[in-house]
């Protein structure tokens, strides 16, 4: 099974420059790289952070964009986004009972879930009560099979001091959650605008730097955004062997091709952001 996350979309104004970059040129870059090199997948999940404010209007350019995409989508919200403008732009994505933003998606070996981890109004994450049951209830309906997740907001510290304050609230409620029912086999968040990967508990994470800027990598706590090219991550699901692979691919980065048999270039692509 092969499952596209795109993660960290920040939609502001058309035709808004941030950070040097034009977001929708990006989304719409991605989107047609998807499309031709990854028409297959099973589903595509935008892992949070779709707009920049929650405007009405960037959703209504994210459905447009959307629009092309090839490969059936899931939309999570981040802490950019406001969950009620959400819902009104997709009245057709999926809710939980509790009006959240959280739904399932069956395969015959295993269960993806997706979790709303948005906290209106704070840039933390919250999992509250009825998230946390409607998870469990999730779970122990996938017993004897593979579950994946998938949020926004990262559940473990991951050794950035300005990023880990900023990520879910009592991520141990969680993690105990899962370690409880023992089949999760992978956690897979954004948020933190940077490629890493890790365990907490025993099971295996990653995390995408998406479409926005990255964050520098500084573990001594300074805050500096560097525009490194943009990426969606490819994910190779074997439930049956309890396999995942990822693959990060940085769809804007081209770099000369070279024949193996005479060591010369056979052509040049310079895409640029």
């Amino acid at each position: 099974m092969k499952i596209i996350q795109v993660t960290d979309v920040h939609l502001g104004r058309r035709g808004e420059i941030r950070y040097g970059a034009d977001l929708h040129g990006r989304l719409d870059r991605c989107i047609d790289d998807i499309n031709e090199r990854h028409a297959d997948a099973a589903l595509c999940v935008f892992t949070g952070d779709l707009t920049e404010a929650g405007a009405a209007e960037s959703y209504t350019d994210l459905r447009s964009a959307l629009g092309k995409l090839l490969v059936p989508y899931r939309l999570l919200p981040g802490n950019h986004d406001r969950r009620a403008s959400l819902v009104a732009a997709f009245p057709e994505g999926a809710v939980d009972d509790n009006g959240f933003v959280q739904s399932v998606f069956e395969t015959p070996e295993a269960s993806l879930l997706f979790l709303d981890s948005l906290a209106e109004g704070r840039v933390t994450g919250e999992l509250c009560d009825k998230r946390l049951a409607w998870l469990d209830a999730r779970l122990a309906e996938a017993a004897g099979r593979q579950a994946y997740i998938f949020l926004h907001h990262p559940p473990v510290e991951l050794g950035l001091p300005i990023l880990d304050p900023l990520g879910l609230e009592q991520p141990r409620r969680f993690i105990d959650l899962l370690e409880r029912h023992g089949n999760v086999g992978h956690v897979f968040f954004g948020h933190v605008h940077r490629d890493i990967a890790g365990t907490v508990a025993g099971i295996p994470f990653t995390a995408q730097r998406g479409l926005h800027a990255r964050f520098m990598l500084d573990l001594a706590g300074e805050e500096v955004v560097e525009q490194a090219p943009p990426t969606y991550a490819i994910v190779l699901i074997d439930a049956a062997e309890r396999r995942v692979v990822v693959h990060n691919c940085d769809f804007l980065e081209r770099w000369p091709l070279y024949s193996p048999a005479t060591g010369k270039i056979v052509t040049l692509d310079t895409r640029v952001a």
